[in-house]
């Protein structure tokens, strides 16, 4: 895992209301554990944790994003952060001739109210549609989003028949539900929770024959085996979520925004504990079982594994940078008419922990998948030959 910098005891308190709900999500979670003979493998614990409906994380009325919330996002920190990306958006809808853009968990409803502010002033006109499978922030976005009208269409799924579009996807793939796995006696082992009273702990890793298929291909694609006592984490839903976007997707461009390494930097030999990594009111821990529903549980991205799916899913990899290298670029060629964003003095403060390597520049990566569609070069230096 990565590092924490909090220890649990410096956590603050949730309020009682927040405490009951995570109560019953627990005893929801306890009696899944029950009726599976008394271990459940960790991604169903985390698909729990964030997706039960009206208890999870993503699913229960709490606020997530923001000062308030327990994580901020690049659009909540800068207005900038939509201008260059509507930007790019606009020359791959420009290549398709096509003007329907979907947003994939659409958080808060910033980034959405940025990219059709930018395309306005563009003076293209988008069909904004926005697939959110949490109802709760669903209801925040039609809030944010109202003065938009009937531009914005709300999905219940993704579209059928296929679109001829783009897709932007901010920040999603790190909440994919992940398998924690360890080496032992040479073998890949998932980890489980078991009931530790009310609440939770990880209890003895069993063999599965999908970790251990997945952690053996990750070796083969390494060149090199994983020692025992190595633990990470690899997400097996990764290649259903991009083929299920692709036969969503006739015709398109997908962006995909998000932390993340390639391959050989995930599984690096000194990163023994993986990314695996818990937020909670802007403190990063390391105790998922912590109040279970109130707190974020998250991994960083495997871009390369990320890239190969989208591959097996009939698009090709256009593009791939880090959003420093991205934004800089982007920057450069921003339309005179995006330029305002750029204004004021606290926005391009900003715009430094957008874009320095110490901040989220380096840590942030974005990739760029097409189908069907040739397009301009992706903005910033091109690291596809690490993927």
């Amino acid at each position: 895992m990565i590092s924490p910098s909090t220890s649990r005891a410096e956590l603050p308190a949730p309020s009682a209301a927040a405490l009951e709900q995570s109560a019953a999500l627990a005893a929801r979670i306890r009696a899944e554990i029950d009726s599976a003979g008394g271990w459940l493998e960790f991604a169903r614990y985390m698909d729990l944790a964030l997706y039960s409906p009206g208890l999870g994380y993503y699913s229960a009325g709490s606020t997530k994003l923001g000062a308030a919330g327990d994580f901020v996002t690049a659009p909540e920190l800068s207005s900038t952060f939509g201008a260059v990306l509507a930007v790019s958006l606009d020359s791959e809808l420009h290549a398709l001739r096509a003007d329907t853009l979907l947003e994939l968990g659409a958080g808060s409803g910033a980034l959405a109210a940025q990219l059709l502010a930018a395309f306005a002033k563009l003076g293209r006109d988008v069909h904004y549609l926005i697939l959110e499978p949490s109802a709760d922030l669903r209801q925040r976005q039609q809030t944010a989003l109202r003065a938009f009208g009937e531009r914005v269409q709300w999905l219940d799924a993704l579209p059928q028949p296929p679109i001829k579009g783009v897709v932007i996807a901010n920040e999603v793939l790190d909440a994919l539900p992940v398998a924690l796995f360890e080496k032992i006696g040479g073998g890949a082992r998932a980890r489980g929770v078991v009931r530790a009273g009310d609440g939770f702990r990880f209890g003895e890793s069993r063999a599965l024959p999908d970790v251990a298929a997945a952690v053996a291909a990750l070796e083969v694609r390494l060149g090199r085996t994983l020692p025992d006592g190595y633990r990470s984490e690899v997400c097996l839903v990764l290649p259903a979520w991009l083929a299920s976007l692709g036969a969503s997707v006739a015709c398109g461009s997908v962006l995909l925004v998000d932390y993340g390494l390639v391959r050989a930097d995930h599984y690096h030999e000194q990163r023994t504990n993986g990314t695996f990594v818990c937020h909670y009111r802007h403190r990063v821990h390391d105790d998922p079982f912590l109040y279970p529903g109130l707190q974020d549980l998250t991994a960083w991205v495997d871009f390369s594994a990320c890239a190969a799916a989208a591959a097996a899913a009939g698009f090709d990899v256009a593009g791939f940078t880090t959003q420093g290298h991205y934004l800089v670029g982007a920057l450069a060629a921003l339309p005179a008419v995006l330029a305002p964003a750029l204004a004021s003095p606290r926005e391009q403060s900003v715009l430094k922990t957008l874009v320095l390597p110490g901040e989220m520049g380096e840590r942030f990566k974005v990739l760029l998948l097409r189908k069907g569609v040739e397009g301009p070069a992706l903005p910033g230096r091109d690291f596809r030959h690490r993927l």
